[in-house]
């Protein structure tokens, strides 16, 4: 009995922690996180598609996103009134006063285009064309178009010579070209319907149609130092992308570039009395192009 140990079992308790353990708590963190990734669903779908693409791309190539991160299309309104219009391009001007008008026309410009446009049709009422020349406004300069018809007008079917009727209006206009005193720019087009053969094309057509305009000019009496510039755009600038076919895309503009004139105008455009008193010209009536003044010819 002496040599008889002494044996001491220690049972240890595990205590439960409430009536389940604590596998609740396992339970628990999955469904917060699949409310999470519930709610970030339905947050990412009520997003722009901008804003999508920009999350999935992300998503797709983290490093590559955050290199060339991109640019928000949203504008932040600010307080206050801004004159500033960043999308709009002006125009060199004629020399007068910087009197801007809509879409970065100068109104002085805008009124010479108007005075030009009065002229044309006055001049070329008797023909029956009016309805195939139109004159307007770009950001180039004042531009007038010589549009055909389903019957050829100003030039022979498929060729580049003017017909006898394209001659008479090309010589009608001419003094109110020379007139102006501007630089002169022609431009050749065409419709899509294209030639059979490969030798010549709408390329050659627009090109030669253009030169034969400005030849026309020069015969009628506008010196070679007005043309600055003659171009040919076969199909590539259709007045009617809707219709590539319709005749009225096959045509000749003669563009009137704003800036420094060829020579020194007869006369200027302008419907501001100030305007006109500022160089040169009294009085408060507008001038008319079709009357004879002492600054040029009679129109």
């Amino acid at each position: 009995m002496a040599n008889d140990s002494i044996i001491i079992k220690k049972k240890k308790v595990v205590g439960h922690g409430g009536h389940h353990g604590g596998s609740w708590k396992v339970a628990y963190a999955d469904f917060v996180t699949a409310m999470m990734a519930f709610f970030m669903v339905l947050w990412i779908m009520g997003l722009s598609d901008d804003t999508k693409a920009s999350i999935q791309g992300y998503f797709n190539d983290p490093a590559g996103f955050m290199k060339n991160p991109p640019h928000t299309k949203e504008v932040i309104k600010m307080v206050g009134n801004s004159t500033a219009r960043p999308d709009r391009t002006k125009p060199q001007g004629n020399g007068t006063s910087p009197s801007d008008g809509i879409d970065g026309i100068r109104k002085d410009d805008d009124a010479e285009r108007k005075a030009i446009q009065d002229a044309v049709k006055e001049r070329t009422g008797a023909f029956p064309t009016m309805k195939n020349i139109e004159v307007s406004s770009t950001q180039e300069g004042i531009q007038i178009e010589f549009m055909e018809d389903v019957e050829s007008v100003f030039f022979e079917t498929g060729s580049a010579t003017i017909s006898p009727l394209g001659k008479k209006v090309i010589k009608s206009i001419e003094p109110l070209l020379s007139y102006t005193g501007r630089y002169i720019v022609l431009e050749g087009h065409t419709d899509r319907q294209a030639y059979a053969g490969k030798e010549y094309t709408n390329w050659e057509l627009s090109t030669q149609r253009a030169s034969a305009f400005r030849k026309e000019l020069a015969l009628d009496g506008i010196p070679e130092k007005r043309f600055k510039e003659v171009r040919g755009f076969a199909d590539t600038r259709l007045k009617f992308p809707g219709k590539p076919y319709a005749p009225g895309n096959r045509r000749v503009a003669l563009l009137l570039p704003w800036g420094k004139t060829a020579a020194p105008p007869n006369a200027k455009f302008m419907s501001n009395a100030k305007t006109r008193a500022s160089i040169g010209f009294g009085g408060d009536k507008p001038i008319n192009l079709l009357a004879p003044t002492a600054q040029g010819p009679h129109l």
